[in-house]
């Protein structure tokens, strides 16, 4: 299906132009914010409210050529994350990031813009919806069609990079006490003492969706990242020798990026009959320190 197949009205603040490597994006100049949305995986590579700084990190080696998945920005992995529950799921996190949406409207809203993206592959129909103002709010519906077939699981989780002005002085706040399985060494049943600290590679799934605060004090601010029906939380950093081994990362890229994901994954993952659907979302917050 060609992303241009119906082409809806848009508001003077907004345009439907073509961005990096020709792909076609939504570019948004809001009174209350800016972004700019790539319909190759329905990616939102930027979001910056008004006055302020970026709040979403991309990566300036990142690939737009409407095939690979783009590096930072909010990555929508669906309907698996990772290899899945299975364990044995290809392409990683799914084919949500890698696929062309459709955009279907696009409306002003209270001094921001609202985007509605939808997709539809393999017996799963997905929604998206990008609300952009002086907060970010993001909401994804997944809903198994057909009338018959047997149970499948379904994860999803809004990967979202942001933009930090030195990530070894972050400190992240609203998982203490909460149980997490730590990717990076394979042990589950962690748990949380205090804030946390990004001191080397970081890969956690927490099991809790309530709102976290990241606090940046190089940039000056706090950003709140509130899961809306999710039941993980996604803390992910490469480090030094992670960043090294991705060709669409800089080597210096990871001091100025911390994904902090809402997320319905791993041991949450919803198991879908046809007919049934699965909802998730994230509002992003920033307030200065």
């Amino acid at each position: 299906m060609s992303t241009h197949a119906t082409r809806p009205r848009l508001p003077r603040t907004t345009a439907l132009t073509p961005g990096r490597g020709g792909q076609p994006r939504l570019l948004i100049d809001a009174p209350a914010g800016s972004a700019e949305i790539y319909l190759h995986g329905a990616h939102l590579t930027a979001w910056t409210p008004r006055g302020g700084k970026p709040v979403i990190f991309t990566s300036r080696r990142a690939v737009f050529d409407g095939a690979a998945p783009i590096r930072g920005g909010v990555p929508l992995c669906l309907p698996w994350f990772g290899a899945g529950v299975s364990g044995d799921r290809r392409p990683s996190h799914g084919w949500g990031r890698i696929s062309p949406w459709q955009l279907r409207s696009v409306q002003s809203r209270s001094g921001g813009v609202q985007a509605l993206f939808t997709l539809e592959r393999d017996g799963i129909a997905a929604l998206y919806s990008v609300d952009v103002g002086e907060e970010l709010s993001l909401s994804l519906s997944l809903r198994r069609t057909g009338a018959t077939g047997a149970e499948e699981p379904v994860e999803a989780a809004l990967h979202t990079y942001l933009a930090v002005g030195d990530v070894t002085a972050v400190e992240v706040t609203g998982l203490e006490g909460t149980t997490y399985l730590d990717k990076v060494t394979g042990q589950a049943g962690q748990v949380q003492h205090g804030a946390l600290h990004i001191v080397g590679q970081t890969d956690r799934v927490y099991a809790s969706g309530a709102p976290v605060t990241l606090t940046d004090p190089a940039y000056g601010r706090s950003v709140r990242v509130a899961g809306v029906r999710a039941a993980n939380t996604v803390v992910w950093n490469p480090w030094s020798a992670g960043a090294a081994a991705l060709t669409d990362l800089d080597d210096d890229e990871f001091a100025s990026m911390l994904c902090v994901e809402s997320a319905v994954v791993g041991d949450s993952a919803v198991r879908l009959a046809p007919g049934e659907s699965l909802s998730l979302g994230t509002r992003i917050a920033v307030a200065p320190l």
